[in-house]
């Protein structure tokens, strides 16, 4: 992500740390990738926390015509960050809850 122009590889052997574009929309959370080749695969198995989200706070944009922009990017968010929660409530008002200040 921080080099100088994006690379495409065909293989990355295992222990190798990559970026790779366009699948925040298919995986919630966490995921493994691997080959249709391969015959078997280990997932990773996802991480227990011990923390749980204590720490919730209420947002809203300062321009309510980016609410939807706000609600899209808080919602990618929380699928790549096991410890964040966001609830839309009924009233309209979005509630993020994280392990601490800091955090959200």
């Amino acid at each position: 992500m921080m080099g100088k122009n994006p690379e495409q590889l065909l293989d990355i052997p295992c222990g190798n740390t990559v970026a790779i574009t366009g699948i925040d929309e298919y995986l919630l959370k966490t995921g493994t990738l691997t080959s249709i080749d391969i015959k078997e695969s280990y997932p990773i198995r996802s991480m227990k926390y011990s923390v749980a989200p204590v720490f919730r706070v209420a947002v809203k944009p300062k321009n309510p015509a980016d609410l939807q922009k706000l609600q899209k990017g808080l919602t990618k968010l929380s699928k790549s960050d096991p410890l964040l929660k966001v609830d839309f409530e009924e009233t309209g008002e979005i509630v993020l809850a994280g392990s601490g200040e800091l955090h959200i």
